[in-house]
């Protein structure tokens, strides 16, 4: 069995520490009973307050995750808390985190609905923006094209003139006003996306890639997590 341990990894308690990183170290079990533990982080991995690369411990072992993160082995291990005693029992353990792994993949589905949605009201609006900044002109070059086939309308030429200055003036501002939101609103939405959109196992971000197109591929690029 082996068991990545960090605020995105399979361990049994939550982990919100930010000194932890989201792949902080590794545990794996031995045949003996033990575990060997592999630091993954910068941050660092302590038994018995001395940072370790590797070294092997028991579910009683108390070790520290970055700055202050504090815990015993056995709080890390899937419930209830055993040393492995065959290879059917750590198969069931596997299988239970790989379906744990494959249902938070399928909600990425919702996910990536959703910032497909966001994506098109925001285009949609540019859109508008777009047609209110060519709408007075539009309007000044039809009446100017009536006044000359029809001269009698030149005495609304002030009323025509004044409507046409305050449409324009509302169009101006409107477009503005889209032209400097939606680019902010667009660079809002893609860097949620980026935080909502990633692996359930390694936490990397899957790229603006449909979900269809995952679900098809079934694995992670960058852990090799099978999705399905």
């Amino acid at each position: 069995m082996e068991i990545i341990v960090g605020r995105k990894g399979q361990q049994s308690v939550a982990i919100t520490d930010l000194s932890v990183s989201r792949e902080h170290c590794k545990l794996t079990s031995n045949s003996d009973g033990t575990y060997t533990l592999e630091n993954l982080s910068v941050n660092g991995t302590f038994v018995d307050g001395k940072s370790i690369v590797r070294t092997q411990v028991t579910v009683n072992t108390e070790i520290r995750l970055g700055s202050s993160f504090i815990v015993r082995v056995r709080d890390l291990l899937p419930s209830p808390v055993s040393v492995p005693s065959g290879h059917s029992s750590q198969a069931a353990t596997l299988s239970s985190i790989e379906k744990e792994y494959q249902e938070k993949f399928r909600k990425l589905k919702a996910v990536y609905d959703r910032y497909s949605a966001d994506k098109i009201a925001i285009q949609k609006e540019a859109g508008i923006n777009n047609f209110y900044r060519m709408l007075p002109m539009t309007l000044m070059s039809l009446v100017g094209l009536t006044a000359a086939v029809l001269p009698g309308l030149g005495n609304f030429a002030p009323v025509v003139g004044t409507a046409g200055i305050v449409l324009l003036i509302y169009s101006l501002a409107k477009s503005y006003k889209g032209s400097k939101e939606n680019p902010e609103k667009m660079e809002a939405l893609n860097k949620q996306f980026m935080i909502d959109y990633v692996c359930p196992k390694c936490g990397n971000f899957l790229g603006f890639v449909p979900y269809e197109t995952l679900a098809n591929k079934s694995v992670c690029s960058f852990c090799k997590c099978k999705w399905t």
